[in-house]
């Protein structure tokens, strides 16, 4: 079972198949090139938006084609910003095939990644989640499993010294889950106290400012702690991100 940054690390080593030219013996070769993912994504279905223009880009192909149709639902789910490292391997190799990338050279896939391809919060999280044997893999769950959807009370670590490894952050407003947008992340780990540079270290896909690149581990600074109690449902941290203060979460243990 994978670590958060252990998971992580293998959206920054992608490997993606291609016929690598080798000029100096004057052949072509099968090979592979290793990319990484560095842009957050959130799909938004508007016509006309970039988001859906990137979908329709990636995921344009052949109904001749045997090879994409054997793995479109996949491309489909990295399209959409909830895929797997394999799924994302397959859209480039897809992008690859079908000649959107010209001169294909590491630097270019690289290139069309970071323009077409990214992931949301919810699908590294969900996809997490899967790895670790906690969620059983579908389609229909990594692209439509919210980030709000993973706050149930009855989950949640209402215990700080009980906050361990794999424990989500559900983002809150006031005493309820926030949404539209909402925001998850997850916990690599936690120490009960104060430490210069933050006390807990989380993995998260996020468009904040302050993040670079988008799939990233850092870490938080707890600057208080609210205890469940009356309306407030579950223990609540008050944390310092990417430098800027007063993020509310739920710990949920899945």
């Amino acid at each position: 079972m994978p670590t958060p940054v252990e998971f992580m690390n293998r959206y920054r080593n992608i490997r993606v198949n291609a016929v690598i030219e080798d000029a100096a013996a004057g052949v072509c070769r099968l090979g592979t090139h290793t990319v990484k993912l560095n842009k957050y994504f959130m799909m938004d279905w508007t016509e006309g938006a970039e988001e859906r223009s990137d979908y329709n880009a990636v995921t344009r192909g052949s109904a001749r084609d045997a090879w994409f149709q054997a793995n479109k639902e996949r491309i489909k789910t990295a399209a959409m910003g909830k895929g797997a490292p394999d799924d994302y391997a397959l859209a480039l190799e897809w992008a690859v095939r079908s000649g959107k990338i010209p001169n294909v050279t590491q630097a270019t896939i690289q290139t069309y990644f970071d323009e077409h391809l990214g992931i949301d919060c919810s699908g590294f999280v969900t996809n997490y989640l899967v790895a670790a044997g906690k969620k059983s893999y579908s389609a229909n769950t990594l692209r439509n499993t919210s980030a709000a959807s993973y706050f149930r009370p009855a989950k949640a670590v209402n215990d700080c010294t009980q906050v361990r490894q794999g424990d989500l952050l559900v983002w809150m407003s006031g005493n309820w889950v926030k949404s539209d947008p909402g925001h998850i992340a997850v916990v690599e780990s936690y120490v009960a106290q104060s430490r210069v540079g933050g006390n807990m270290r989380v993995v998260e896909a996020t468009g904040a400012s302050g993040a670079t690149p988008k799939l990233l581990d850092s870490m938080y600074t707890v600057e208080q702690i609210l205890p469940k109690q009356g309306a407030r449902p579950a223990m609540v941290f008050v944390v310092k991100r990417h430098g800027v203060s007063g993020s509310h979460v739920a710990v949920i243990r899945e």
